[in-house]
Formats: structure tokens, C-alpha cells, sequence
């Protein structure tokens, strides 16, 4: 049977699949998957999420989601009969500079944060929160559950679904339409949010597909992303407290927050001050001046 061409146009262009189709096939294969495993995982590990931040929470959740983008991701791109590195994820780029790179600049916006704060008289630093074997369970087990959301995020938003935008509307409408859900599904499905907890995790997308636009793959965006929410959760999270005013399982260091919100973030955490605003800008500025060349998307 022939397909018209009238028809045949709608869905396909001249390098295959329109871009706006490979994304409605991306999101709706990545959301039913993902409801399906996550609810096969919860019912065969009775496993019960906790009410506030936990890093078993991370690990379940955010596991559940890179395997559901991988298998989602991988699948598309086999169709298509492309590689990984069409939606920037080269496994030969593994664990290699660009994601140590991206760890360094993660943890050191997070402890400039905090030391901002520190110099503002706004938290204060009382030591360790866990000693002995119990530190080193936990470090450990905060460190999986970042690397578990850094790998999950970056793959559900700047993976596939923004490469397949790129092909349609071009890399900066895409990377600014993505970014924006992204912030908006923090600022809308969070507790007790701000103005500036939800611009600057819209920014902090950016940032992100601009390492991707520069590095040419998502390894730095990945590392990123890890160290930035290690750091802030699981290690300087706030007593008691914790992040949006949840209670924060388990975390590294004793730091109590009393300063105004525009210096601390308040109940929102780090992210949420008004002070990342210049050190994203100055992020932008170093990632411009160590990656010259544009080397994605390719081709």
C-alpha cells in the first residue's frame, strides 16, 4: 500500500522522522515507561517513599527514570538507525575530562554559595552531621543517588527530546522551550516555592545545554549536575529543615541557615539565592572561555 504524499509529508522531511513527532514518540514511550517500571519496582520491593528528601528516594525514582530514558532513547535512535552521539551521549566519552570538569564547576558554585552565605552571617557551620561508619554508608549512598539523578535529568531533558527539537526549531528555541519545562515542572511540583528558585533552575538548564552545545556531549552536564545536587542536598543541606521545608534524610554536614532568603535560599535550599545569579553568569563566562567551538549538534 502507497502512502500519499500529502500524508507521508506530515511526518516525515527530508532526514526522516519531522522533529516534532520524534519527541511526542519520545515523551509519551519515556512516561508510560516510566509509570510502569516505577510502579513493578515499588509493588516488588514494598519499598514506601519517605516524605521529605531521601536519598533512597533519589536512587529508586531516579534509577527507575535513566533506565526507562535509556531504553526509550536507545530504542528511537535504532529505528532511526543512528548512534548516541546524535543526542550527545558517546559512551567513549565516559567518565573522562569534560565530566570531572563539570563535577569541579557543580561543587564549586554550590561552596561558593555557601560561602557567601557564611561571610553574610547568614549559616553557620557546626561540623560533621554523621561520624563514623554511618558517614562513609551515607556518603556513599548520597553519591549513587546524585550520579543517579545527574545521569537520569540530563538524559530526559537535554538527551534525546532536545536533539530532536534542535533538528526541527534549531538549538537555542529548543534548549529555552526544555529549560523552561524544566523549571517549571521545580517551580509547580515543589513546595513553598520562589521567583528565584524557579528562574534559576530554568537558568541552570541553559547552562547545561550550552556545556552541550560546547563540549559536544552530555558528560559534562552530567557531572554537573551531580556535584551541584550532592552538594547542595547531601552534604550542606540544612538541618531539620532540609530542602522546600521537607525534612532531609541523612545528610553529611551540621550548617544551620538563619540569614534572609535572598542570601540563603531559605527553605528552598541554595539554589533558591539570589546570589547564583552572578555566579551563573560568571559559569557561562568560563565554560565560553574553555570550549571555543560549537561541536553540537553534529552534522
Amino acid at each position: 500500500m502507497t502512502i500519499p504524499n500529502g500524508i507521508k509529508n506530515i511526518f516525515m522531511g527530508d532526514a526522516g522522522p519531522r522533529a516534532g513527532w520524534r519527541f511526542a514518540a519520545y515523551l509519551t514511550s519515556f512516561l508510560l515507561l516510566d509509570d510502569v517500571l516505577t510502579r513493578i519496582v515499588l509493588t516488588l520491593t514494598h519499598y514506601q517513599p519517605s516524605n521529605g528528601f531521601s536519598a533512597g528516594d533519589f536512587v529508586v525514582f531516579d534509577g527507575v527514570g535513566l533506565i526507562a530514558a535509556l531504553i526509550v532513547s536507545l530504542g528511537l535512535i535504532r529505528l532511526e538507525h543512528k548512534r548516541m552521539e546524535w543526542f550527545g551521549f558517546p559512551l567513549r566519552a565516559a567518565f573522562r575530562m569534560d565530566f570531572w570538569v563539570g563535577t569541579l564547576f557543580g561543587a564549586g558554585m554550590v561552596s561558593s554559595l555557601l560561602l557567601v552565605a557564611l561571610l553574610g552571617k547568614g549559616a553557620t557551620i557546626h561540623g560533621l552531621a554523621l561520624h563514623g561508619p554511618n558517614f562513609l554508608k551515607w556518603l556513599l549512598l548520597w553519591i549513587a543517588a546524585m550520579l543517579l539523578v545527574g545521569f537520569s535529568e540530563e538524559l530526559q531533558f537535554r538527551g534525546y527530546a532536545l536533539a530532536s527539537l534542535i533538528h526541527g526549531i534549531g538549538f537555542w528555541p529548543a534548549s529555552l522551550l526544555l529549560s523552561l519545562v524544566f523549571g517549571g515542572l521545580h517551580y509547580f511540583g515543589k513546595p513553598m516555592e520562589t521567583v528565584a528558585d524557579g528562574l534559576s533552575v530554568t537558568l541552570l538548564g541553559l547552562f547545561v545545554c550550552f556545556t552541550l552545545r560546547r563540549t559536544g556531549s552530555l558528560w559534562f552536564a552530567i557531572g554537573f549536575h551531580a556535584a551541584f545536587d550532592f552538594f547542595a542536598l547531601g552534604l550542606y543541606g540544612a538541618p531539620n529543615t532540609g530542602n522546600n521545608g521537607l525534612p532531609l534524610d541523612n545528610h553529611l554536614m551540621d550548617v544551620t541557615y538563619s540569614g534572609p532568603s535572598w542570601l540563603t535560599g531559605g527553605p528552598q535550599g541554595l539554589e533558591a539565592s539570589w546570589v547564583i545569579f552572578p555566579l551563573l553568569a560568571a559559569m557561562f563566562a568560563l565554560v565560553h572561555r574553555r570550549y571555543r567551538e560549537c561541536r553540537f549538534p553534529r552534522g
